[in-house]
Parts: C-alpha cells; structure tokens; sequence
C-alpha cells in the first residue's frame, strides 16, 4: 500500500472549526495506524508540518517532517506534490495542490459560492476559480454532509458519485470536564438563559435572535453571546438586547458548562455545511432551537425545536416554550443526547481511514 502524507499547512496558522476538524481527523488517523495489521494499513503515514507552525498534535503512528516554507501558499501549490509524489495526499482544509493526482480533499461546504456568504472578494473568487480544478484533480473529494454533497454537485464543483460525506465528529466537548462554575461567574442561573455562538457574519444570522429577545415574550432571559463580542457585532449594524451576556471566546471546558446549564441553544443560520454547535450543545444535553436550513435538518432531524430564519418571534416562541413546558425541554433534551451520539470523531477517523487507504491501495 502507497505511503499516506498529509498537508499540514494549516498548522502556521491560528485554530478555528476546520483546522480543529482538520487536527482531529489527524490524531484519529494516527491511532487507527496503530490498531492497524501491517497489510491493512498504508507502508508510512507522514504529517507536512510548517516549520512555523503555532501548534501541532502529539502523533505515535504518524512521522512528523517539517517543512522550512510550508506556512506559504508556493510550497503547498508547487512543493508539496513532489513531497508527497510517491504516495497520497490527504488535504483537510478545503484547500490542495493542482499539481498532485493521487489526493483527496475535504471540502467543508459550498457556501463560498453563495451570494451574502460573507467571505473576503479576493477569496471568494480565488474559492470559485481553483476549488473545482483542485476537485477534479482530486482522486476522491470528502464533504461534511448529503447536503454539502448534493449542493458541492448542482453547483458544479464535483459530482456526487466522486465525493463521500465524512460526518464531524462532536465528541470533543466530552473529553475534558465542565469548567464548574464558569457560568455561574457570569451571573448566570441554570437553566435560566439561551446561549448562541455569535457572527457577524451574514450567514450565521444573529441579528434575528437579538431582534428576539427584545420581544415580551423572553423578557428578562439572558442571552448568552458566544464568540464575537459587542463592537464586533455592533460595525455590522446589530444591537444587541439589553439582557445580553458577552462571553467572549472561551475554551471547552468553559463552553460546555455554559451548554450544561443553558436552557437551550439558538442556531438560526441561514445556511450550513454541518452546523456543529447543536449538535456540541445536544451532546451536553442542551436542546437546540435551529432553523430549517442547509444541512442543519438532515444533522439535527426531530431532536430539536425549528424556527423560520426571518420571524423573531418564533424564535422567542420556542424559547419559552422550553422555559415554561419542563416535559417538552427533557424530551428534547433525551432525544437531543441520542442523536449527537451518532457523530464521533472515532467513526469520523474510521471513514477518512477507509477512503485514504482505498485510494492507497490503488
């Protein structure tokens, strides 16, 4: 079986939600090496590694090799495909080598293609030219969800019979414990506020839950602001309610004893790829208010509360109908718990494993 590299560029720059993807999916790699026979695994598994990488994952199975230019766009583009030309390349961060023939490539969503998506011009149009040819020079392209899939097809970057959905996995949260009391230091009750991940993206739509919780009907109920803080949200144009709570960025172990004593989450996005923090929360044990969008339906199905992306008062309508019906919070939250528990990082490891050494092997 060929070798296996991975394009670790990713690792010069800072942590978000597709380099996090990216690592885990790594670190899962790693571990599956090692369970591994010697003839159902490939012959040596390499991380590119930027010598200037900010952070990097502790790997037993997988040999690290550090790259003097692997921060920079040129040596992903021209020096990669000769570091990795005797085998395969696994490139996890939407982005990949033209040059090299036998890789796969995740891309995460085609959101890069629809209008209001938020992205930069310059990326925006460097997405759209280069992601269809780096999909049809790909020997297998990987996607988050059906609906990515079908979406990544339509719109014509690569056809749904060439690429396979690789679920995020949600279990991360449950690898540390709860940050006791962080919450609580916030001024916080349990079960006594509604927490959402903030943007001032487009997109992600926040400016419909600030409209609702201005409304009656959620009166005096905290909104928990994760993420963007005031003036960020604020130069886009929003105003955040008066019960607002800035929680800023905070770490997992924070994060999930803010989902553990919410009395829901709020998700109303336009459009997804996956849609990962209802699916964080429900694991927790925090129902989901979501909108009907994108990927989030086919992720989240019957385990959550829906509100329509443009109506501020469903969205207050659903919050108290959490707040003042015990039995539909609980039941929400049961079903919530089993339906997250469908999306791992072990079996997300599990289908990339599969995938890269069925390329390897050919």
């Amino acid at each position: 079986m060929r070798p296996v590299y991975f394009n670790g560029k990713f690792y010069a720059a800072g942590m978000n939600g597709v380099h996090r993807a990216a690592d885990r999916l790594i670190r899962e790699f790693d571990q599956l090496m090692g369970a591994a026979s010697p003839d159902a695994r490939p012959s040596r598994a390499v991380l590119l590694l930027p010598e200037r990488h900010k952070w990097a994952p502790q790997l037993d199975n997988i040999e690290l090799r550090f790259e003097p230019r692997g921060h920079s766009q040129l040596w992903e583009q021209f020096i990669l495909p000769q570091r990795a030309s005797d085998g395969v390349l696994v490139n996890l961060c939407n982005l990949a080598p033209l040059l090299h023939g036998r890789k796969l490539l995740l891309l995460h969503d085609a959101q890069f293609l629809f209008p209001g998506n938020s992205y930069p011009l310059r990326l925006r149009w460097g997405y759209k030219l280069l992601t269809p040819w780096m999909a049809r020079t790909s020997a297998r392209v990987m996607t988050v969800s059906e609906y990515s899939r079908q979406m990544l097809d339509l719109l014509g970057v690569v056809e749904q019979d060439r690429c396979s959905v690789v679920h995020n996995g949600a279990d991360h949260l449950m690898g540390v414990p709860a940050q006791t009391g962080a919450a609580a230091a916030m001024g916080l009750t349990a079960g006594g506020y509604a927490v959402h991940v903030a943007s001032a993206k487009t997109y992600k739509n926040t400016a419909v839950v600030m409209r609702a919780f201005e409304l009656d009907a959620v009166a005096g109920t905290p909104l928990v602001l994760v993420g963007a803080d005031r003036s960020e949200l604020e130069r886009a144009g929003m105003k955040p309610p008066k019960t607002a709570v800035f929680a800023g960025r905070v770490d997992d172990a924070a994060l999930r004893d803010l989902y553990e004593q919410a009395l829901c989450l709020l998700f109303p996005s336009r459009t997804e790829g996956f849609g990962l923090p209802p699916i964080e929360a429900m694991m927790c044990g925090c129902p989901a208010v979501v909108s009907p969008a994108g990927a989030i339906p086919e992720v989240c199905r019957d385990a959550v509360l829906y509100a329509d992306v443009e109506d501020p008062a469903a969205w207050a309508a659903a919050v108290a109908n959490l707040r003042d019906d015990p039995l539909l919070r609980a039941q929400k939250s049961s079903a919530g718990r089993r339906r997250a528990g469908d999306f791992t990082w072990a079996a997300a490891g599990r289908r990339l494993f599969d995938l890269t050494t069925g390329v390897a092997c050919n």
